[in-house]
């Protein structure tokens, strides 16, 4: 008890007497969500005077707004030197006001000009003898303790995913310095900056050993922070608060490859506020509805593939990767009539490579269609593509001969294959309107539809940075999805990368080029949402609060998180300390590469059956391997070993230059094991 008294003390001490309010950027108005946090500045600043700096000319808008709440007098002043910023006539005038608020604009011209200056000082004094340092968009970006300087220029959320350290990502430390232990970001939702921040705390940790508070704000969006370090959320959207708990484990970047399991974030909305000193939720309105964290779960019900665009050429290797891992003697590739001209890149796919498919074009007419629903009988795999998932998504009907084919399918774990947004029909439900109204998050327009509950917990959303006009539906669908239907796992996935959802052994993995984003909210036992609404709405802003998410992110393909646990199976890629020369058990790996044209390589391992496994009674009983290629119609082609070997690790080349384009199989047979594996060759 002592030492958590003592730590609060410090840190109390540590935060000045002034008050703080940051706003996420976004325009102001009379009578609209700028209101509560512009008259907060006013009220708290004793209606004193403000004086607005920034480094060009403005107009009188925002005087004239302070002034409407009461303000004794405000004004604009223009500092857009270093020696005007050095002047003590500067600094003296200044200190005579009872709020500053710092402009919009580029913090990289707040930073260059003002660091270290008589204008630094200044604001510094105002704040530590208990005024106001308010600002908005990059004027709120400069109030932490750390902030990010966009020295180099902005930095892109895809980009600071993909390498946390990478030319833009640059950080100023010893600028006003405010908030101590806190880094502001600004224009949250709309700019899809999620992963920013998240890769910006992982940055901090390695490259400055400090581990912040990240506070994401949304546009129209303010946290105002008073004396006692405790920030009250007003305005249209959230407050997205992360950082590293015991719970949160990094990974250091390797070869481009990096992992962060399980950073806390709480998502605040209006009238939440948050302790930046205790570091935790201070108080929740009884808006907020209760969450029971020990609802039933629901798992996958089979294995399925999610890529992150719509564009079928791009994903074939994708595709390509999903038959040769599971059984596709017979592929079925479901679609809906409208979508009959683009669903040649696929079939022509198929047939070049000589697998045998069907095609099942879903209408509200042919549910029960006896014909229809013995090709998903038949089918060892599904691959789904089109453009309305309302149409796709017929299959969740309660009657039907092809729905009840279909759910059997599911029961029989046949394993689907989901080109981009039909990707968002495998949860119970899916966010719809993301694509096609800029503003339909803004506008409460995105709609809450049912999926086909392959897996219930989850909701999805591919394109994540395919286009900035639609960041903030996409950003906001899925902690909406999760929130409105207390689901507890959501995936974000860009561009041309691919996400394997296992149901055996309830694992989710990536290969991706920009880390996946996953979001666990089992935790999360409070959840709120926007009441805003905007002219032209139909519903509130879809910005919502919960408490307790938690946010994971890897780029290692051989990375799995465990649904179960919650946690990722490893950190990163190193291979666990196993003897290569005498393995623990018979494996046989994927060969590589894959597909081939038209060298490959098989690999695998033989056990030493001298250890105490009850399968292993003596290294002289493993009798002989035998590797062997099968035709996609299972005659065998070549055996490629057939003898008797000592344990280790084996790799056996082939050449597939005599046969054509398709699918086949490799089989390694013990007399205690045997396992087979698909490989595609494409020439």
């Amino acid at each position: 008890m002592k030492l958590i008294l003592v730590y609060l003390v410090i840190n109390i001490s540590l935060f000045a007497q002034g008050y703080i309010c940051a706003v996420g950027g976004g325009s102001e108005d009379y009578g609209d969500w700028s209101d509560a946090p512009y008259s907060w500045v006013v009220q708290k600043s004793d209606s004193g005077k403000i004086i607005i700096l920034g480094v060009s000319t403005a107009t009188e808008w925002l005087p004239t707004y302070f002034m409407s709440f009461g303000a004794d007098t405000a004004y604009n002043k223009t500092i857009s030197t270093i020696a005007a910023a050095n002047l003590q006539e500067t600094y003296n005038e200044l200190i005579t006001a009872k709020a500053i608020f710092i402009r919009g604009g580029d913090q990289w011209d707040y930073i260059r000009l003002w660091k270290g200056t008589k204008v630094d000082s200044a604001i510094n004094f105002v704040f530590q003898n208990g005024g106001v340092i308010a600002g908005t968009s990059a004027g709120a970006a400069v109030l932490g303790d750390v902030d990010f300087s966009a020295q180099s220029g902005s930095a892109y959320p895809d980009e600071a995913l993909q390498n946390p350290f990478y030319s833009r990502m640059k950080f100023e430390n010893n600028f006003l310095n405010l908030i101590p232990n806190v880094l502001f970001d600004t224009h949250f939702t709309e700019r899809a900056r999620h992963g920013r921040l998240i890769a910006m705390i992982y940055n901090q940790h390695y490259s400055s050993s400090r581990d912040l508070i990240g506070a994401g704000i949304d546009d129209r969006t303010a946290i105002c922070i008073s004396p006692n370090g405790v920030g009250e959320v007003m305005g249209s959207g959230a407050v997205s608060i992360f950082y590293e708990d015991d719970l949160t484990n990094y990974a250091p970047i390797t070869n481009g490859k990096y992992t962060i399991e399980n950073m806390r974030s709480h998502l605040l909305t209006k009238g939440w506020k948050y302790d930046f000193i205790s570091n935790d939720i201070s108080f929740i309105p009884e808006s907020a509805k209760d969450v029971d964290p020990n609802r039933l779960w629901f798992y996958p019900q089979t294995s399925f593939y999610l890529t992150g665009s719509n564009n079928l050429a791009s994903h074939l290797n994708n595709l390509t990767s999903f038959l040769s891992e599971n059984n596709s003697s017979n592929v079925l590739v479901i679609s809906h009539p409208g979508f009959s001209g683009s669903i040649t890149t696929i079939t022509d796919f198929l047939s070049s490579i000589n697998v045998t498919f069907d095609v099942l074009n879903i209408t509200d007419v042919n549910l029960n269609n006896s014909a229809d629903a013995g090709k998903i009988n038949h089918a060892t795999c599904f691959i789904f593509t089109g453009d309305s998932l309302n149409v796709l998504s017929y299959l969740n009907q309660p009657i039907g001969l092809v729905n009840a084919a279909f759910f059997n399918s599911l029961a029989q774990n046949i394993p689907v294959f989901f080109f981009g947004n039909t990707g968002k029909i495998s949860g119970h439900y899916y966010v719809g309107n993301t694509d096609t109204d800029l503003y339909a998050g803004y506008r409460g327009k995105m709609t809450i539809k049912d999926g086909l509950f392959i897996f219930p917990e989850l909701i999805f959303q591919p394109l994540i940075f395919d286009d900035s006009d639609f960041y903030e539906n996409r950003m906001s669908s899925v902690l909406l999805g999760m929130m409105r239907n207390r689901k507890r796992i959501g995936i974000y996935l860009n561009g041309n990368d691919i996400v394997k959802v296992k149901s055996l052994e309830n694992s989710i993995s990536g290969n991706v080029q920009t880390p996946y984003i996953l979001v666990d909210a089992r935790e999360t036992t409070k959840v709120d949402s926007s009441t805003y609404r905007a002219s032209g709405s139909s519903g509130p802003r879809q910005i919502v609060a919960m408490n307790d998410v938690r946010f994971s992110v890897t780029n290692y393909p051989e990375i799995k998180y465990l649904i179960e646990s919650g946690v990722f199976d490893k950190l990163s890629a190193v291979e666990d300390n196993l003897n290569v020369t005498s393995p623990n058990d018979f494996v046989l790996y994927q060969n590589y590469p894959n597909p081939f044209n038209p060298n490959t390589t098989i690999s695998f391992s033989i056990p030493d059956l001298t250890s105490s496994s009850p399968l292993r009674k003596g290294r002289n009983e493993v009798g002989f391997i035998t590797l062997a290629i099968y035709d996609i119609l299972g005659n065998k082609i070549i055996t490629l070993l057939n003898e008797e070997i000592i344990p280790g690790y084996y790799e056996v080349p082939f050449n597939g230059s005599n046969l054509s384009s398709g699918i086949y199989f490799y089989k390694l047979s013990t007399p205690n094991y045997s396992e087979t594996k698909s490989m595609v060759l494409l020439k």
